[in-house]
């Protein structure tokens, strides 16, 4: 939200202009007769929004610490709080990345305590854009809808060069439910994810640090993490003890630094001015995301937001600018730039935009001047994987590609499944938590050069991409083959056709490098037929599928939760050759000493049982006693759509054979087999799970 909304009624049905807001008149707060309710309104503040402002005034937000502060409400902590000293995990830092393993803790009956030294969360600013792939995620944890219909979609993107218009298209899209990219700021993310951590009965602690933390080297060791808390305002300590410890506390966490993890990158010499405000211009598309670029001043990024605001991103240049250039801190981010003013970003803005003009219409809602660094951690986890970083603690890098929020859900996805089947004692820690490293790192260190050359592109720098360690030669010339760019309109287009035809499904988060671990094994290399044309490590793909009679919908929908795998079987119509396979599958495969009752049964997978068939036809497909075990543990969903849409022809199946596909709880493909070949199954789920009731190395690994 980027100020406060005037009071609204919605008496004809939609929402108007009205004096004043209910909640706020003492009609609404008390009976005819006097009496009070016994609800009471909390108390709101009215905050600055931003700490640097324009001549038109100062912008505020309303906001409610008794919802969103924690330990640190006016009101007090509530009854029921009461955090123990020993729990599974324990989560440092509140920003997106640690709010978002909180969630999905909460969702497997995790216990963890999350602690922050803010007194309260994000007012304004920051992040501003989900990719579609985040709302998919977001969508498999319950969350997705209060997110996509907050701002506007991003539909079209425009590119000016020197006043001149060179490209006017419409924004990347996907396949997904979720098309193109969302914008929402930070501020309102974080008060989303507070209010679902709150429903668990969780409160962020706030004003509390990490002084110290050891690991008991000792694997037999119910809780081996030790962590020394501190009060920041109080001074007092406390010790709690943790099978896990989450490092989530931005770039220049405190947790990276005891555990001596180099921060391997560069810290550059570019600064932005990033400014939300309403703006007045003659420049034609305002309300579109698009660069403007002048090959003299610069560039400037220009993102819609909502209520009608615009954020422009502006590279900065000038005397002043060389100053702050000695701010040599490796995590970069906002620095204190008090010589900096709006009004100082708008004439160098107004430099990139010319001809055309801008100028503010409003106070400004949000102002920072951010210098970007480009770094990751040189490993995500410790060597005893039992503290692990993520968000902005394993990789800072610049705006370009909105790469830094959603790069964080897709951390904590990747994550907080694995670390929840080791507190659980489901998965062997040895065998499960590596690939988090492996996985992740990769990912950042592929956004370090993707945004970082676009950045330059923008800016018109020349500073050598970042190099990057402990991957290899292929990363270190990831995007060393983009054209030279000479000056000229042709040189600009030929950059950015090469640069968006590699980059477009992984800035969107679909397209994901996929190394060989544990969780994703080689595919079959031999020239036999695989069973899915989906490749392994892979986003499983969403298409639209029939729940019933009067519902369809994505097949996403029949795929959520936090920790379950997803074990989609495809069946074709369920005769002939197919059938016989999926009669053996439910006998063997989901009877007493299959891989399903082996390793957890419906608590750690959903079956989803995706048919060549109506509805009304399911019943004589399943009656036979051969497929009971389907029909008591699959859910059933119809692919009744054209043979050119539907879900058969997404995955690639071939109909006289069906499929197998598991599919990870993160929502990418683990592997897949033929019906017939289930016993890869039980191979697969035995490289980390643990089965059920057993004891083991594993079980000992991960208590």
């Amino acid at each position: 939200m980027a100020t406060i909304k005037p009071p609204q009624t919605w008496k004809a049905g939609y929402a108007q202009p009205s004096e004043t807001a209910t909640w706020t008149l003492e009609d609404f707060n008390s009976t005819e007769d006097g009496k009070k309710f016994h609800h009471v309104t909390p108390p709101f503040d009215e905050s600055l929004s931003s700490i640097t402002h324009n001549s038109l005034g100062l912008n505020t937000v309303r906001t409610w610490p008794t919802l969103y502060n924690g330990t640190e409400s006016p009101q007090g902590v509530p009854n029921w709080w009461n955090p123990p000293e020993e729990v599974d995990v324990l989560i440092c830092g509140a920003g997106p990345f640690g709010l978002e393993m909180a969630l999905s803790l909460a969702r497997q009956g995790v216990t963890f305590r999350i602690i922050d030294k803010e007194e309260a969360p994000l007012l304004a600013g920051r992040a501003d854009a989900l990719h579609p792939r985040s709302l998919e995620i977001l969508h498999s944890w319950g969350l997705a809808y209060e997110f996509a219909e907050e701002g506007p979609i991003l539909h079209h993107t425009v590119f000016f060069r020197n006043g001149e218009k060179m490209i006017y298209s419409r924004a990347y899209q996907s396949d997904s439910r979720y098309r193109g990219s969302h914008i929402i700021t930070q501020a309102q993310i974080e008060k989303i994810y507070i209010r679902d951590i709150l429903r668990h009965k969780v409160l962020v602690e706030r004003s509390t640090i990490v002084d110290q933390f050891a690991v008991e080297s000792d694997s037999s060791t119910a809780y081996p993490v030790r962590a020394n808390l501190k009060n920041l305002k109080t001074g007092k300590p406390q010790t709690v003890k943790a099978k896990f410890l989450i490092g989530a506390e931005g770039a220049a966490s405190g947790i990276r630094k005891q555990l001596g993890i180099p921060f391997d990158g560069v810290t550059t010499d570019i600064h932005w001015g990033i400014t939300d405000c309403k703006f007045e211009t003659d420049y034609p598309y305002i309300t579109t995301f698009g660069v403007v670029v002048n090959t003299e001043h610069g560039g400037c990024i220009v993102v819609p937001r909502e209520d009608g605001y615009t954020r422009i991103y502006t590279k900065l240049s000038g005397e002043r600018v060389k100053e702050l250039a000695e701010d040599h801190r490796e995590s970069g981010g906002r620095v204190d730039a008090h010589t900096i003013t709006p009004d100082d970003v708008l004439e160098q803005t107004n430099r990139v935009f010319a001809p055309f003009k801008v100028s503010f219409a409003a106070p400004v809602s949000w102002f920072a001047v951010w210098k970007v660094s480009e770094r990751v951690a040189r490993s995500f986890s410790s060597p005893s994987l039992r503290v692990h970083l993520g968000g902005d603690a394993s990789h800072v890098h610049s705006v370009f590609g909105a790469f830094g929020l959603n790069s964080s859900i897709y951390d904590a996805s990747n994550l907080s499944w694995k670390v929840g089947l080791c507190a659980r004692n489901l998965a062997s820690t040895t065998s499960l938590l590596p690939s988090y490293d492996l996985e992740r790192r990769l990912f950042a260190n592929r956004v370090i050069r993707a945004s970082g050359a676009y950045m330059r592109f923008v800016s018109g720098s020349d500073l050598p991409l970042a190099q990057l360690r402990g991957e290899g030669d292929e990363l270190e010339t990831y995007l060393d083959d983009l054209p030279a760019l000479d000056g000229t309109r042709e040189g600009d287009m030929k950059w950015l056709g090469e640069f968006f035809a590699q980059q477009k499904m992984f800035v969107i988060g679909f397209e994901v490098p996929t190394p060989i671990s544990t969780i994703c094994p080689p595919m079959n290399e031999n020239g036999k037929p695989r069973p899915i044309t989906v490749e392994n490590g892979r986003r499983a793909p969403n298409p639209r599928i029939c729940f019933d009679e009067g519902t369809t919908g994505y097949l996403y929908d029949k795929m959520t939760g936090v920790s379950r795998f997803h074990i989609l079987i495809f069946g074709s119509n369920l005769q002939g050759t197919v059938r016989a396979q999926l009669a053996r599958l439910s006998q063997q495969t989901l009877g007493p000493k299959g891989f399903f009752a082996k390793y957890g049964g419906r608590a750690m997978f959903n079956i989803v049982l995706v048919l060549k068939a109506l509805t009304h036809e399911k019943e004589d497909l399943l009656k036979a006693e051969e497929m009971q075990n389907l029909r008591d543990f699959a859910t059933v969903v119809y692919d009744d759509r054209s043979p050119d849409e539907d879900a058969h022809y997404w995955y690639g199946i071939n109909h006289a054979r069906g499929a197998v596909v598991a599919v990870r709880p993160d929502l990418w493909v683990g592997m897949s087999c033929w019906p017939e070949e289930t016993s890869m199954l039980e191979e697969y789920f035995g490289g980390f799970l643990i089965k059920q009731g057993e004891l083991s190395n594993g079980v000992h690994e991960s208590t």
